[in-house]
């Protein structure tokens, strides 16, 4: 998880990180624009490493660095000079000054009050983070990635309306849960672990993404049926390994496909591809916990057959068949001029899902035939009545559904 940045707001080492990874993202347009996979293909470095190089947090490492450059057809001498200038500024910049209060006191009082603060400030440091951050409920992805990111600036789209029109006319928009949501496990360290090569692909959609990583397995899990087609596995030390077409014999599970994310990272798979967009299964998920926690918080996820071959942030490709007004990863939120809590027509499920675009929004992740959410495999959304596909008829999209694109965070 990246560390929260403590510069001020201006700051020139900040700047310079910032500077760097702009000129990163203009080599890759000078180079065609290729997919972030594309990239990882013709490195040693995964998706995910090469995708957060340019998100200007921080400066990436010089061996991403020269891997990114590599992929585009960069100069390495050229870009590893201008690295070691970059990581000299960052180096140099004096950090803030400290401001103390003045204390108007005299001789022993004033060291008793220094002593009382010193103390007194480290307790704060130990304490535990004020109730909001406490109320916030476990999630997936660092808490820098995109989907646990509220968007405060979005970009309209042109022809958002149009768009809009398009996504609704696809028929009632649905929440899948209980029987119809996602298959999802959590291993611990004693749940037995396979080695497990796809059973179809490798080759033909790159390497076997499960190279060197065990895959768990236990027992008692349920395989999805046909019509459910991934289970993603989360693993003790954070991995989410996502299967596509799980089949168990003897116990003993594989997959026709599948990806490899780092559930406590980015969003973006670090190998093989579980949606079109290039993200992890989990991304956007409404789980048990947010269903139990009375709110989600976290962006969530949707479809559109209407995809074309374009991508944008967060997505690092797509498997857009045609030539529609959808790019994955196109951005849409709920307009803040909707009241929500004054919507009485909304059932408890109904409210949390609009929230949740309100504050959050959701991203296009792949082709589907319909507009709808997915929850976890079993869980049960407050106020349904047992639905697997529960309808979201009450929540007003036509007057207040949004669709743009966001920037990486800078």
């Amino acid at each position: 998880m990246a560390a929260a940045s403590h510069r001020p707001p201006g700051d020139p080492a900040e700047d310079s990180a910032q500077r760097f990874a702009s000129e990163l993202r203009a080599l890759r347009n000078s180079a065609g624009s290729p997919t972030y996979r594309q990239m990882a293909a013709r490195t040693d470095q995964s998706t995910s490493a090469l995708s957060n190089a340019t998100s200007g947090r921080q400066l990436p490492t010089l061996e991403v660095t020269l891997a990114y450059v590599e992929a585009c057809d960069g100069d390495r001498t050229e870009w590893e000079r201008r690295w070691q200038a970059a990581k000299a500024e960052l180096g140099t910049t004096p950090p803030p000054a400290r401001r103390w209060p003045v204390v108007a006191a005299a001789g022993g009082v004033v060291l008793l009050l220094v002593a009382a603060g010193a103390v007194l400030a480290s307790r704060l440091t130990h304490e535990p983070p004020p109730s909001d951050a406490a109320d916030h409920t476990p999630r997936f992805f660092a808490d820098d990635d995109a989907f646990n990111q509220r968007q405060s600036r979005p970009q309209l789209a042109p022809d958002s309306a149009r768009m809009v029109a398009d996504l609704l006319a696809l028929g009632r928009v649905e929440l899948y849960s209980g029987k119809a949501g996602s298959f999802v496990y959590r291993a611990t360290s004693s749940t037995p672990t396979y080695e497990v090569t796809p059973r179809k692909h490798v080759g033909q959609w790159g390497p076997n993404p499960f190279e060197g990583v065990g895959f768990p397995w236990d027992a008692s899990w349920k395989a999805p049926p046909p019509e459910r087609q991934w289970t993603v596995v989360v693993t003790a030390d954070g991995r989410s390994v996502e299967c596509w077409r799980t089949e168990v014999r003897d116990g003993r599970p594989s997959c026709e496909w599948g990806a490899v994310s780092d559930a406590r990272g980015s969003s973006v798979a670090d190998k093989g591809q579980a949606t079109g967009s290039g993200l992890s299964r989990l991304a956007g998920l409404i789980t048990r916990e947010d269903w139990k926690a009375g709110r989600i918080d976290h962006a969530l996820s949707f479809g559109t057959p209407d995809n074309n071959d374009q991508f944008v942030f967060p997505a690092v490709e797509s498997d857009g068949p045609g030539q529609g007004r959808w790019s994955e990863g196109q951005f849409i939120w709920l307009d803040r001029a909707y009241d929500i809590d004054a919507d009485t027509s909304l059932k408890p499920y109904e409210r949390m899902v609009a929230k949740a675009l309100q504050e959050y929004g959701a991203f296009n992740v792949k082709n589907a035939e319909e507009f709808s959410f997915t929850s976890e495999y079993g869980s049960k959304p407050p106020g349904n009545n047992g639905e697997a596909y529960a309808p979201l008829t009450h929540i007003k999209f036509e007057k207040y559904l949004r669709v743009g694109t966001i920037e990486p965070a800078s």
